[in-house]
């Protein structure tokens, strides 16, 4: 829902109009704020971060504030426009100007023109990830300095450059974190972490969210990059730096993914330069480029914009606990970076290296202060160049889209599409991201196939077509050896991503040009649900028939019945309002918050169980269907442990949980959870949670792989999936597979594996143990990076055992992961309707 547009903005909070005087100046953070800006121990929450920005909205005509969109938790999503007042006067032609240059709508004299004419557009947020404190806290000083200051430099930066910043991009996750860190400072506790999911679903993957658009902040964002502003260049702060590093900057480290412009990439190797060089002039030494993050992931916030021709920074800025100093000794320095880099001797991408010291919360901010008005100096002597980039990189796109192939993309909306509902949201998703859709006005033809009229078409000749492409077609990983020992390169994230395969969607590639009568397709709305368990839609109707106190029935075959559909009174199964349970240990964990995501998505109600629940006999009373989200065994059963340091340190020194955020749901737990599933109860374990039942229940399974995710290259299996698409063999007579085809696509980050074995103790009269769906014997990467595949052909990545009353349905893999594999969802839903399900026979 487009809730604030470019020509009538719904809410400006304070006096924008350059007409207004302005009598005060405008205060100083600290002024404002009560203590220095960096100062240790003292992070500012939101309301302080917003109501300042408010007050130099009121006090400057350099500055234009806006809420562009609300978070999850409700607060204001803001965004500050900082330019000359004369530039803000224009703001909405520079806006145009910036638009038309991206899209590639001038003719060559225009596009010269209008980059003479026009301002760079400088985009800068802070504190995507809240746990990363120095981000947001650094924001007041950026807006004070580039609104008082009156150097040479900053002058020209404000005539030249239109800065866009978002104070805080989690006001949600500042607000926890804030509050977190007023109750553990001084305490024992005081480098603890957050036990919170700082964002609703996603906690720290709200970093993970920028092609599939799930979470509210995602989607507001997005708006304003790819449909509304168009920036040239998009930093992203972080803070985790490789240690001993101070910084990490761009260069990013191989591969490089071919969808990227390579002009676009020398671009961000020109900025990454320009940051390092005013950092060695600052002497502010521990500078890190080529390490670590990659350029081959298309999914996060500096990654997305590369797809789109914009120049996507990242700098990850060394941290330490919260806000708190520390000082590091030689003997905590190690001698090379994992790479096999020095850290003490000086090298192409560490020339400066950090030998140690004090560090603080305000040498964090004076990092980033320094890379922002380093940008930001490097557009303002380059606003004209990076203006007619923008559209030179939008014509190479769109004229390689009508040279060679792929030509267009198309998504059938007749019987060739199994689920309607999930391609009209996958290219929704597309759209929303500045894609353009079209659909067809007539029936057409491509070579010997027709398409009716409404098919959507998305042609590869557009500005961003290295985006469309990238999402469209299978990746290949390169393998990459390096390092010290000549080691594997691993994938930043995962290697794999393509939207088709993960969302179970029929898309068409066209390789040949056709001639359709096509219309630009306005905003996609989802169509109505469907009583087609092959269509995602229908959990959304069972769901909402079930509220109402309707009657739905599944058939042998999975055929959703109503009452007066032909076959209801034979059908198998009465279906029953799901009483469903989502274990959330401590601290929180992110997979489970994708779980609720997928559930709330699709109308499914559920309750969140935490370790106490696990201590009462009244599980099977209250829940129908229990379920574990990807974490070990260990972490199920002990959590961490109070008092003890757990797996967390910074350095050499401990971190000491909160005792009422520690611990698992224990022996006692693991008991009440078995004897709930003999009483009837369905657990369903995904990924590395299916540890816990192959470890402690007569399942008559074995797991095949070493229990981690992305195993380790030294597994003795030679199992290694960093995060990739594979081609699964479903069983489709299996109630949990209803409406699943019998070749379909799974994302795995590592996984498991099962081997069926019924062990001689187990009792086949009161148990039994059957295979919903086995990793393809052969061709089984669809997409990504895989080795020792030999290890897991065959084998099973699902199975479902019968104990005693109840079931435990283990998936090797997270069928909802990160809210992008919309094709395996319907192998989690199902289950949890077949957990509350009645058989009718």
């Amino acid at each position: 829902m487009r809730l604030w547009g470019p020509h009538a903005r719904a809410v400006f909070l304070a006096f924008f109009f350059v007409h207004i005087s302005f009598a005060a100046a405008p205060p100083s953070p600290k002024e404002h704020l009560g203590h220095e800006v960096g100062e240790d121990y003292k992070i500012a929450d939101f309301t302080a971060i917003r109501t300042y920005f408010e007050k130099l909205a009121g006090a400057s005509d350099r500055i234009r504030l806006e809420q562009f969109g609300t978070s999850a938790g409700g607060r204001p999503l803001l965004v500050a426009f900082i330019s000359a007042p004369e530039n803000l006067r224009q703001l909405e032609r520079y806006r145009q100007i910036s638009r038309r240059l991206t899209l590639g709508q001038a003719t060559a004299a225009e596009a010269k023109a209008l980059a003479l004419e026009g301002k760079a557009i400088v985009w800068i947020d802070s504190g995507l990830h809240a746990s990363e404190v120095a981000c947001a806290q650094h924001s007041p000083e950026l807006a004070y300095r580039m609104l008082t200051e009156e150097s040479e430099e900053v002058r020209r930066i404000r005539q030249n450059v239109i800065l866009m910043q978002v104070p805080v991009i989690n006001p949600d996750g500042l607000d926890m974190v804030a509050k977190w860190n007023s109750e553990i400072v001084g305490t024992p506790h005081e480098r603890a972490p957050l036990p919170y999911l700082y964002q609703k679903y996603a906690g720290h993957d709200n970093n993970r969210d920028w092609f599939m658009l799930n979470l509210t902040e995602t989607r507001h964002v997005t708006r304003l990059l790819f449909q509304e502003w168009f920036p040239q260049i998009v930093y992203n702060q972080h803070q985790t730096a490789t240690f001993p590093a101070r910084i990490f900057i761009p260069p990013y480290a191989e591969p490089l993914n071919p969808n990227i412009q390579p002009s676009l990439m020398e671009g961000i190797n020109l900025i990454g330069a320009a940051m390092k060089e005013r950092l060695a002039r600052e002497k502010k030494s521990g500078a890190l480029s080529y390490y670590g993050f990659d350029a081959w992931w298309n999914g996060g916030l500096r990654s997305v914009p590369a797809f789109h021709n914009m120049h996507g920074i990242l700098t990850e800025t060394a941290g330490n606990s919260w806000a708190a100093p520390r000082t590091y000794a030689a003997k905590d320095l190690p001698d090379v970076f994992p790479n096999g880099i020095p850290t003490k001797e000086p090298s192409v991408f560490y020339e400066r290296p950090w030998m140690g010291g004090r560090w603080t919360f305000r040498d964090a901010i004076d990092y980033m202060l320094s890379c922002d008005f380093a940008i930001l100096e490097f557009a303002a002597a380059r606003s004209r160049q990076f203006l007619e980039k923008a559209w030179e990189l939008a014509l190479v796109n769109i004229e390689a889209g009508k040279k060679q192939a792929p030509y267009a993309y198309v998504v059938p909306m007749n019987e060739r599409q199994r689920d309607r509902f999930t391609a009209v949201s996958m290219v929704e998703r597309l759209q929303a991201a500045g894609i353009e859709v079209q659909a067809a006005k007539a029936a057409f033809r491509i070579q010997e196939r027709t398409y009716p009229a409404g098919t959507l078409v998305m042609l590869a000749a557009q500005p961003f077509r290295g985006y469309l492409v990238d999402l469209m077609e299978p990746q290949k990983y390169p393998e990459i050896r390096g390092g010290a020992q000549g080691s594997l390169k691993r994938p930043y994230d995962v290697a794999g991503w393509t939207l088709p395969l993960q969302m179970g969607v029929a898309v068409e590639r066209v390789d040949d040009r056709f001639e359709a009568a096509l219309a630009v397709a306005g905003p996609l709305k989802l169509p109505e649900p469907r009583w087609d368990h092959r269509d995602n839609s229908s959990f959304l109707a069972t769901a909402d028939a079930l509220a109402r106190g309707a009657k739905v029935r599944w058939s042998k075959t999975g055929a959703i019945l109503r009452e007066g559909d032909p076959g209801f009174a034979r059908a198998a199964y009465e279906l029953q309002r799901p009483r469903v349970a989502i274990y959330q240990p401590w601290p929180e964990l992110m997979d489970a918050g994708w779980t609720m995501h997928a559930l709330d998505s699709f109308g499914v109600p559920y309750t969140v169980v935490r370790n106490e629940d696990f201590q009462s006999a009244t599980l099977r009373a209250r829940f129908d269907t229990i379920i574990l989200a990807q974490q070990s065994a260990e972490q199920i059963l002990h959590g961490t442990k109070d008092g003890e340091l757990g797996s967390r340190r910074v350095g050499e020194l401990p971190v000491l949980p909160k005792p009422e955020f520690t611990g698992g749901i224990g022996v006692a737990g693991l008991a009440r959870l078995e004897e709930f599933v003999r009483q009837g109860g369905t657990l369903i374990a995904l990924d590395h949670a299916t540890e816990l039942p192959l470890q402690f229940f007569a399942t008559g399974t074995r797991g095949v792989l070493k229990a981690r995710e992305a195993a380790a290259e030294d597994d003795p299996t030679g199992y290694y999936c960093p995060g990739s698409l594979l081609r699964i063999d479903v069983d489709t007579t299996h109630p949990i597979n209803f409406g699943m085809p019998s070749q379909a696509i799974a994302m795995s980050t590592g996984g498991q594996a099962f081997d069926i074995t019924v062990l001689p103790e187990f009792n086949q009269n009161d148990r039994e143990v059957r295979s919903l769906a086995k990793y393809a014997s052969t061709n089984l990467l669809a997409s990504g990076w895989l080795a020792g595949e030999r290890v897991v052909q065959g084998k099973s990545i699902a199975v479902e055992s019968r104990l005693g009353k109840g079931r435990v349905v283990m998936f090797g893999f997270r069928p909802q992961f990160r809210g992008q594999s919309h094709g395996t969802y319907k192998m989690l839903l199902n289950a949890v309707y077949w957990g509350s399900a009645t058989p009718l026979e």
